[in-house]
C-alpha cells in the first residue's frame, strides 16, 4: 500500500521526527510512502499552518538523507500547496519549479481570507451561509485543477470537516469540479483523516468516490498523518470502499509524472 500524504513537524501543527513517519511506514507493511507537508503559504503566511521559506531547503534535504538511509523503501520526495486566487499563480509555480518534487498536492483551506478547517474558526462558520462556502470552496477547486500548477487534487471535500452540510443539493457543482479535474488530468486523493475528524467520514465521500470512478479520474491514498501512528491509518477501509466502487489500482507518481500502478 501506499501513502502519499504525510507532514512534519516543520508545518507547525505536526509531531514527531520524519524518520519515526518512515520506521512506522516500514513496520505497518507500506510500500512506498511520500512526504507531502505545506508549502511556504505565499499568501496568509502563518507558523502554524505551513513551514517557513528558509526551512523548505532543510526538509527536502531531510527527505533525500532519508531516501539515502533507507535505500530499499520507496520514499518520495512531495509537497502540499495551498491554492488562493489567479493572483498568485505564477508566484506559486515559480516557486514549485525550483525543487525536483514528484509531486505536489493541491489543497483549498482557505475561503473568503479565513481557513475553513481551522477549529478557532468555528464561529465564522456559524456566521456564514453554508451554502454560500460549499459553492466558494468548490469553485477554488476547480480554479486550482484548471491552473496545472498541481498533480494531486488533496481532501476533496475538506469543507465537511466539521460536520457543515449545506441545505441545497451540491452533486451538479461537484459533477463539475470533477469534470475539471478530468479535464486537466488531475489525480485525486482518498484521504483517511476524515475519519479523525469531527465529521467521521474519509474525504471524500463514498458518492463523490462513486462520481471519480464514472469520469475514470485516478486516485491515490493519503493518511494526511501528522503524527507517525497515523501513516496508513484506516487504508483496509479505504481499499474496500473504493474497489467497491470499481477501482482497481491507485496510480504512482514520481517526477510529477504517473509512472506505475499499484494494485488494490
Amino acid at each position: 500500500m501506499i501513502d502519499y500524504h504525510i507532514h512534519t513537524k516543520l508545518c507547525g501543527h505536526a509531531f514527531g521526527e520524519m524518520e519515526d513517519f518512515v520506521q512506522h511506514a516500514v513496520r505497518v507493511g507500506l510500500q512506498e510512502i511520500g512526504f507531502s507537508d505545506h508549502l511556504p503559504m505565499i499568501k496568509w503566511a502563518n507558523p502554524e499552518y505551513a513551514m517557513a521559506f528558509e526551512q523548505l531547503p532543510e526538509y527536502i534535504q531531510e527527505v533525500h538523507r532519508l531516501q539515502q538511509a533507507y535505500p530499499h523503501f520507496s520514499l518520495k520526495l512531495g509537497i502540499e500547496a495551498d491554492y488562493y486566487s489567479h493572483n498568485e499563480e505564477q508566484a506559486l509555480s515559480d516557486l514549485l519549479s525550483q525543487y525536483p518534487f514528484d509531486y505536489v498536492y493541491g489543497s483549498v483551506h482557505f475561503v473568503n481570507g479565513w481557513a475553513i478547517d481551522d477549529a478557532r474558526n468555528f464561529q465564522r462558520w456559524e456566521e456564514s451561509d453554508i451554502d454560500q462556502i460549499y459553492e466558494q470552496y468548490f469553485t477554488q477547486l476547480q480554479y486550482a485543477a484548471s491552473s496545472d500548477l498541481f498533480d494531486i487534487i488533496s481532501h476533496t471535500d475538506l469543507v465537511k470537516k466539521f460536520g457543515h452540510r449545506p441545505s441545497k443539493e451540491m452533486t451538479p457543482l461537484i459533477e463539475e469540479t470533477i469534470r475539471v479535474y478530468k479535464q486537466h488530468g488531475m489525480v485525486v486523493e482518498i484521504n483517511s483523516s476524515g475519519l479523525r475528524k469531527p465529521v467521521n467520514e474519509i474525504y471524500p465521500a463514498p458518492h463523490i468516490i462513486q462520481l471519480l470512478k464514472e469520469y475514470d479520474v485516478p486516485i491515490v491514498f493519503g493518511s494526511d498523518a501528522h503524527k507517525p501512528e497515523e501513516v496508513g491509518q484506516d487504508f483496509e477501509y479505504l481499499r474496500t470502499l473504493v474497489k467497491d466502487c470499481g477501482y482497481k489500482e491507485l496510480v504512482i507518481l514520481a517526477q510529477r509524472e504517473i509512472v506505475n500502478t499499484y494494485p488494490l
